[in-house]
């Protein structure tokens, strides 16, 4: 089965941010069962009217230490985050799981005024949550709901589009002694880049015969051992890849960055995991070339029914998540949302 992964299909949805910034949590934006049994019962009165999960109310621009934000009335506080908190990466910001604390509870707000439940606190908002997207998401988005204007869009992403019909691709490790940058046919033509590289003709062997000797199991490794080799303080080592078409001559290769022809020819001879036996010479210099993965091409197109249903499919969870983000900023213009970060600024 193909797959697309998700953060490049949020890029054509909801632009470079998607990937970074406030977890997707919200039940996942999905709906769970257990929000079936929700029947005609009248909320109950708690703390804050209409909010029966509620543990503690807050005053808009009042708020004391334990407060993180201020939602309709609700108080979002320190306590809940700390509940929450293990649940998200190490790495997750404070701000970002205050915010969707915050998206949580307007959420939740939004469907307790059209839907009904019981007197139960956490529960009970993580259910209004949960229902409130199943009606506006679960039921309304599925792959058969995705126009042929939405895939469109997708397959107008080269990056995308590169994922079903493209070339193969080669991913390499290239320890590489330079002596020109930039063009490539001006470094060919420079008269002190040819010395250079004539110079270094011994230095470039003596690291083609160092790495063989000892081959490199890892990229990494390839990297530590000719770091810590003084001989070789000219070299660099840098993890690189490229598209190339193999039934095409270098010449006819269109649409696609290339390395200089030399390095083309010398990666398509080696398997994965094998060296360059001899240092390779280019219009820049010198390179000691490691395969470590070829990917066979791949040409399909939206006329191919898997691809068509793959994209569909991927599609799915990037506009619900679009949908999710306008509907909680819909709402929430309307909460009174206020946030009190302040106790963060030292993380």
């Amino acid at each position: 089965m193909l797959s697309v992964r998700p953060c490049l299909l949020l890029v054509v949805a909801l632009g470079a941010s998607a990937c970074v910034g406030k977890p997707a949590r919200l039940q996942d934006k999905t709906m769970s069962p257990v929000t079936s049994f929700l029947g005609n019962v009248a909320l109950p009165r708690g703390p804050v009217a209409g909010h029966p999960w509620a543990t503690q109310p807050c005053q808009p621009g009042q708020h004391t230490p334990d407060v993180l934000a201020c939602v309709d009335g609700v108080a979002i506080t320190r306590a809940r985050f700390d509940a929450v908190r293990p649940g998200y990466p190490p790495e997750t910001p404070p701000q970002a799981i205050v915010q969707a604390l915050v998206d949580e509870e307007i959420l939740a707000a939004a469907a307790a005024k059209t839907l009904w439940g019981d007197w139960l606190q956490a529960p009970l908002q993580r259910l209004m949550v949960g229902r409130m997207l199943s009606d506006q998401m679960e039921q309304k988005l599925g792959p058969a709901e995705i126009t042929a204007d939405e895939v469109k869009v997708a397959w107008s992403n080269k990056t995308i589009r590169h994922t079903y019909n493209r070339p193969g691709v080669y991913r390499v490790t290239d320890a590489q002694i330079i002596c020109c940058t930039g063009d490539f046919k001006q470094c060919g033509e420079s008269p002190d880049a040819a010395k250079c590289t004539d110079e270094l003709a011994p230095t470039a062997r003596a690291l083609a015969a160092y790495l063989n000797e000892n081959p490199p199991h890892t990229s990494q490794e390839m990297h530590g051992r000719v770091g810590a080799d003084p001989r070789f303080a000219k070299a660099a080592v840098v993890d690189l890849s490229f598209f190339y078409e193999p039934t095409k001559p270098y010449s006819e290769q269109k649409g696609y960055v290339l390395m200089v022809e030399p390095f083309i020819e010398a990666s398509l001879k080696l398997k994965p995991g094998e060296l360059t036996r001899e240092p390779v010479r280019s219009p820049f210099g010198w390179h000691v070339i490691r395969l470590e993965s070829a990917v066979a091409p791949m040409h399909k197109g939206l006329d191919d029914p898997e691809v068509l249903a793959d994209l569909k499919k991927n599609l799915v969870p990037a506009l619900r998540d679009e949908k999710v983000e306008k509907l909680v900023g819909e709402l929430g213009k309307a909460s009174g949302v206020q946030l009190y970060l302040s106790a963060f600024d030292v993380q």
